[in-house]
């Protein structure tokens, strides 16, 4: 209880910051309504959780931007209307190389099934973008049918799945990206077995602190990823962590009203958007990791060996 009570009060004042500095420190990036330069024709990018929130504007700002977007989207129908809808608004005549591919990161059969469909393509991957997650707050504890909790399965050992059943492809161009999209709550983030598998208490399950944990595991798989693409020479390959700020989108009812410093859903795809595309990235940087006293005893252990067995632990790979 000690450990968690630190956790959250670490929290709170990491939101603090964030409400008071987030406009200051992005101040540099550019606005809308033109978020990209048309400059990165012939760049494969997959784009997951694309039908609403940021990861729509990142999907709609790269695909006018040149790029092949795969909308990689668990609702498939609401995917291609939104995609007919860009090329129909598409200016000057242009054509949106946007494709649709079915993904729901509740079932790790499906993770495996995007993966076999998109090697099919035979195409190098040069963005990957984790962006899909939820927060379900004021929520009783749920398992999805792999038997793992589910805010851990969506916001974690999936797209961690995903980005290695994906290496091939990304290893294919001479320099790609893996970006996956993180938040702050990873501050409320506690590593333990019981978020992963076993059934807690109602009165002492908490929808934030299950999402916080979700978010430092994948945090840690990420720097794990870069250790070991690094160990294997493999530095075509970048892996970068990216808070978006604070962003009023439908991930949770707290969220959908905005406050006069808060993001919107556009202005909260800046950063992603810079990470996926800027060239100003230094090769293999990866989101610098915060351990918080829940994290200490697991960090004593091999890092590469423990973050790597994650998401294998559960999200086998073949």
């Amino acid at each position: 209880m000690e450990v968690e009570r630190r956790v959250w009060i670490r929290g709170i004042w990491e939101v603090l910051k964030e409400i008071l500095l987030q406009k200051l420190k992005t101040y540099h990036l550019r606005s809308s309504p033109v978020l990209l330069q048309p400059h990165l024709s012939g760049l494969n990018v997959i784009v997951t959780g694309a039908t609403s929130g940021i990861g729509l504007h990142t999907a709609r700002e790269l695909a006018s931007a040149g790029a092949n977007v795969v909308m990689a989207c668990r609702n498939v129908v609401a995917a291609n209307e939104i995609a007919e809808q860009w090329r129909a608004e598409a200016q000057g005549g242009r054509s949106l190389n946007v494709k649709v591919m079915e993904l729901d990161l509740l079932s790790l059969a499906s993770v495996r099934q995007f993966a076999e469909e998109w090697h099919k393509l035979l195409k190098p991957l040069h963005v990957l973008i984790n962006n899909a997650g939820i927060l379900r707050t004021g929520e009783k504890q749920q398992f999805s049918k792999d038997g793992i909790e589910q805010h851990v399965q969506v916001n974690h050992v999936a797209p961690a799945l995903l980005t290695l059943l994906l290496l091939p492809s990304l290893c294919t161009p001479s320099s790609s990206r893996v970006v996956n999209v993180s938040s702050l709550a990873h501050h409320w983030g506690v590593v333990g077995s019981g978020y992963w598998k076993s059934r807690i208490e109602e009165h002492q399950f908490s929808g934030m602190t299950a999402y916080g944990s979700s978010k430092l595991l994948n945090l840690m798989f990420l720097k794990a990823l870069a250790h070991n693409l690094l160990d294997q020479h493999k530095t075509s390959i970048q892996c970068v962590a990216v808070h978006p700020g604070i962003v009023t989108t439908n991930l949770a009812p707290g969220l959908q009203r905005k406050a006069f410093w808060m993001f919107d859903p556009s202005e909260g795809a800046r950063s992603v958007l810079h990470c996926a595309t800027s060239s100003d990235l230094v090769d293999n940087m990866v989101g610098v990791l915060h351990t918080t006293p829940a994290t200490v005893d697991l960090l004593k252990c091999h890092p590469k060996q423990t973050m790597w067995s994650l998401v294998c632990m559960f999200g086998r790979t073949h």
